[in-house]
C-alpha cells in the first residue's frame, strides 16, 4: 500500500490558501490516483460524489466524463451511494451487478473506453467531524465477471475509511460552497 504521507503533505500546500477551481480539481484528481494505486483500479473505478450544500443530492466530482451526467437523491431508495450516505458507513458489495441499483450511470462511456460493468463496489463517506459531505466508490468493472479481480474485503474496507477520513478535510477546506456538478 502506498504511503498517505506524502499526499498529505501535497494537500497541506495545495489547500493552504482555500478554495480555487485549480486546487479542488488537483486534490479530487489525486485521491483518485491514490487510490487506483493502491488497489490497481483504473481510473474510471473511482467514484468521488459530492452532496449540494441541502444534502439533497449527490453529484459526481470525479471520474470527469461522469461530472455532468447527473444527479443521485440523497433519498434514493435504489442508489448505493445514497445507501451509504444515509447510512453513514461503508459498505462492500462483491455481487454488485445482482443488487438493486442504478444502471443508468455505468453506460457512460468516458473518453475511449468501452462499456463495463461494475461487477464489485466499496464504498464509504466523506466527513469532516461529524459534516458527510460525499462518498467515495471503489468498483471493480469487467465486460464479464472474469475481468472485475478479486473481491474487495473487510481490510480493504478499513484502508479506504482509515485514509480517507485523513484526507476528507483536505478536500473540504477547497470544496466550492456551491458545488452541483456542472448542471448549476
Amino acid at each position: 500500500m502506498k504511503d498517505i504521507n506524502l499526499l498529505l503533505e501535497k494537500f497541506k500546500m495545495i489547500t493552504g490558501e482555500g478554495h480555487s477551481d485549480t486546487a479542488f480539481k488537483s486534490v479530487i484528481h489525486d485521491i483518485a490516483k491514490f487510490y487506483c494505486d493502491n488497489f490497481e483500479l483504473e481510473p474510471d473505478e473511482v467514484a468521488i460524489l459530492l452532496t449540494d450544500k441541502d444534502n439533497m443530492v449527490l453529484s459526481f466530482a470525479y471520474p470527469e466524463h461522469l461530472v455532468n451526467a447527473g444527479m443521485i437523491p440523497i433519498s434514493s431508495p435504489d442508489a448505493f451511494a445514497a445507501r451509504v450516505f444515509k447510512m453513514n458507513r461503508g459498505l462492500i458489495e462483491n455481487n454488485f451487478n445482482q443488487m438493486k441499483h442504478l444502471h443508468l450511470f455505468e453506460f457512460i462511456k468516458g473518453p475511449g473506453a468501452k462499456v463495463r460493468k461494475i461487477w464489485k463496489m466499496m464504498s464509504t463517506i466523506l466527513r469532516v467531524d461529524d459534516l458527510g459531505f460525499g462518498i467515495i466508490e471503489l468498483s471493480r468493472k469487467g465486460v464479464v465477471l472474469d475481468e472485475a479481480g478479486e473481491d474487495f474485503n473487510p481490510e480493504n474496507l478499513e484502508f479506504l475509511e482509515d485514509t480517507i477520513i485523513e484526507i476528507a478535510p483536505y478536500l473540504r477546506k477547497v470544496l466550492p460552497g456551491d458545488f452541483r456538478g456542472k448542471l448549476v
